[in-house]
């Protein structure tokens, strides 16, 4: 768990993938149809997209079969969300080492965390090019399953002297945080600067200011975060550890978020 280890697994992660990339690239000359014929060239990205698009949590009446309906039900920016998804889920380890998770449950994680994104992003009238931040936000997850999957001993044993998270076992030993972590891939993955810079303000550690659009936003994925990790899969994980809550970070937009997602 040395800054030495952990840069280099940082330094492992691949770049985006050239079918992914291009495809992208094609996305934000707002080619969907190109897109969709780029993308068709990876099975393995087809198949993902397929099995998110199809299942509950998306609800299209009609099941979606090939790339060309995926990306002209998704749009532009869903399509870029779930390419970020895809790229974060190839990340993820087939075999979880200190999440007591597997590849399904995780996936359910993502297809939730960003449904629910995509609800806030709409009822805040926010550019939609900031759906693709909670995608980003699920990295975060795997990189403490990397880090920390080797050390499960030594981490119990720090968490049963304190009430830490992960993060702060992370900044303690190493001088590292998952905030950092997390927008130095994004950044690799030349996501746009603007979502990289709500998802580091979503972890809750920086002032930032109620009245400021991407501050309101950063608030609500914050809260999203911990509504999605409190839910009893990732209970059962472990991985309500992973950072701290902050309460009088999330406050400002406490009631409107429990609105749009639905909490009484």
């Amino acid at each position: 768990m040395t800054p030495k280890r952990i840069a280099e697994y940082i330094q492992s992660v691949p770049p985006l993938p050239e079918t992914l990339k291009k495809s992208l690239e094609a996305l934000e000359k707002g080619e969907l149809a190109g897109a969709a014929k780029t993308a068709a060239a990876d099975p393995a990205m087809i198949q993902y997209l397929k099995q998110i698009v199809n299942s509950a949590a998306y609800g299209f009446r009609n099941e979606l079969k090939d790339a060309s309906q995926i990306f002209s039900a998704l749009g532009i920016e869903r399509a870029k969300q779930l390419l970020y998804a895809y790229m974060v889920s190839s990340l993820a380890p087939k075999k979880w080492a200190y999440f007591t998770i597997d590849r399904e449950g995780f996936r359910k994680f993502q297809r939730d965390l960003m449904r629910k994104w995509e609800e806030i992003v709409r009822h805040e009238k926010a550019d939609e090019k900031y759906l693709s931040a909670a995608a980003i936000m699920s990295a975060g997850l795997v990189v403490a399953d990397a880090i920390f999957g080797d050390h499960a001993s030594d981490v119990a044993l720090l968490r049963e002297s304190g009430d830490y998270d992960l993060d702060t076992i992370l900044q303690r030993v190493s001088r590292l945080s998952f905030d950092r972590l997390v927008a130095t891939i994004a950044k690799k993955w030349e996501v746009d600067e603007d979502v990289v810079r709500l998802v580091s303000l979503a972890f809750g550690k920086e002032e930032c200011p109620p009245q400021e659009r991407l501050c309101r936003l950063a608030r609500m994925l914050h809260l999203l975060l911990f509504y999605e990790l409190s839910r009893p899969l990732m209970m059962d994980a472990g991985a309500n550890a992973f950072i701290g809550f902050n309460p009088e970070f999330s406050e400002p937009v406490l009631e409107e978020f429990q609105e749009i997602v639905g909490i009484e």
